[in-house]
């Protein structure tokens, strides 16, 4: 009874952790394109897709735009005090 509650949890965590790779590996998909088997040189490093390249700028964007209005929030703070 027992033997068969763990192997049912069991298969349930496997089935669940299969499923976490293969979701992680379908949103990859979007950003990355994986590199040709076989593949030598710089064809070797896989590519940004389209998706991905805007992503990242839009990352690195919002990342500039953060440091700026804390730097702005910083600077209103200390002339406030």
């Amino acid at each position: 009874m027992v033997e068969q509650i763990f192997s049912v949890l069991g298969q349930i965590a496997i089935g669940f952790a299969g499923l976490v790779v293969d979701l992680f590996n379908a949103v990859v998909a979007i950003f990355w394109t994986a590199p040709a088997e076989g593949a030598t040189g710089a064809a070797a490093n896989g590519t940004l897709t389209i998706v991905g390249t805007l992503a990242l700028i839009a990352v690195g964007t919002g990342l500039v735009i953060w440091a700026f209005n804390f730097i702005r929030r910083l600077i209103r703070i200390r002339t406030k005090a």
